[in-house]
């Protein structure tokens, strides 16, 4: 199997999940986009803007973009922490609260469903193998940046 038939399943599986999500979490009024932010900071609470990139693995701009939307939506706040002004925390806000508990049920039933007819040992081989690959993704972009000096 050649890679680009990898990458052509990958992506397909990912828009496939991504507009699952989509659809069932709209008449909550909140966006694909937000979604895994939403319920990062909901299970940390007080999580800062950087930790949420580094658990997404995305820039500053991306994660700054998704809690503006979700903050302007209501669902979340952003406090300046005390003891460094630097660094904001986010907090689901009481109307974030009132969907939570749907929101978790979307993500389980995404994930019941992507999974169904796998044993706990086809789940735990495939977290391996995509670990291995998340990890050589990661050497793909060092190689990269190194070749850009």
């Amino acid at each position: 199997m050649e890679a680009k038939d990898f990458g052509k399943m990958i992506r397909g599986i990912t828009s496939n999940v991504n507009y699952y999500i989509s659809s069932n979490i709209e008449k909550y009024g909140i966006k694909q986009g937000q979604f895994e932010y939403f319920l990062l900071i909901y299970s940390t609470p007080g999580i800062n803007q950087l930790e949420l990139g580094k658990m997404k693995n995305v820039g500053k701009a991306s994660v700054t973009k998704a809690l503006k939307i979700l903050e302007e939506d209501g669902f979340i706040k952003r406090v300046t922490d005390e003891n460094d002004r630097r660094n904001i925390l986010c907090y689901i806000t009481e109307k974030g609260d009132m969907i939570a508990d749907e929101l978790i049920h979307i993500k389980m039933n995404t994930e019941k469903d992507l999974f169904d007819n796998f044993s706990q040992h086809d789940k735990e081989l495939l977290f391996e193998y995509l670990s291995k690959l998340f990890y050589n993704s990661q050497k793909l972009t060092i190689n990269a940046v190194s070749t850009d000096k």
